[in-house]
């Protein structure tokens, strides 16, 4: 009767080391797949930037013109601008954006908008496209290099009043806005955060 004991043991064994094998790899997949979703995740959040007012008034036009004066004239105050370039973190493509960026370089700084498109995907895809060098020479690091301060902002809405914030490099620079009776002026002073 030893023997068939032994028999079974060896057999339920070697059972449970398929299975702790199975449940290992199973395990593996698991935790790959999880890996993999958390980088891509990591990858898709970004810091939202840009304009996020939903539906702007007829009188928004001149709005985003009198904000952006009024964010290039502090923004004067802190940087020397002909000597100062800006490379935007985002596309420019609203209202207060395009009036800034105006502002800033009638103002004498330098500006380089960002060309790639919103939609991370096509920014790969773009990217690659023209990752092809036509004359095959070879692309010194100065031409690729931005020597820039990065430049982004957020501008957002909430009734009548309008928030502004400008980010460069790591501070950050706020004011509020009050639109009433068809003008819009500074509903406080600006808010430095480094």
């Amino acid at each position: 009767m030893f023997p068939r004991f032994h028999f079974l043991s060896l057999q339920a064994l070697r059972l449970q080391a398929v299975k702790a094998a199975k449940n290992l790899l199973l395990y593996k997949v698991v935790l790959v797949c999880i890996s993999g979703l958390l980088l891509l995740g990591g990858c898709a959040i970004t810091q939202p930037y840009g304009s996020f007012i939903q539906n702007p008034s007829p009188a928004f036009d001149q709005y985003s013109k009198v904000m952006a004066n009024d964010v290039a004239d502090q923004i004067g105050r802190l940087y020397p601008a002909a000597s100062t370039q800006f490379d935007l973190r985002h596309n420019a493509n609203d209202l207060f954006g395009q009036a800034l960026i105006d502002k800033l370089r009638s103002d004498g700084f330098a500006v380089l908008e960002n060309a790639s498109p919103a939609n991370p995907f096509l920014a790969a895809i773009h990217s690659q496209e023209n990752t092809g060098n036509a004359s095959n020479a070879p692309i010194s690091e100065e031409v690729t290099k931005n020597n820039g301060l990065t430049l982004g902002y957020i501008i957002d809405q909430s009734g009548d009043l309008y928030h502004v914030s400008i980010l460069i490099e790591d501070q950050q620079l706020t004011r509020a806005f009050i639109a009433q009776s068809g003008q819009i002026q500074p509903a406080g002073l600006w808010v430095r955060k480094e």
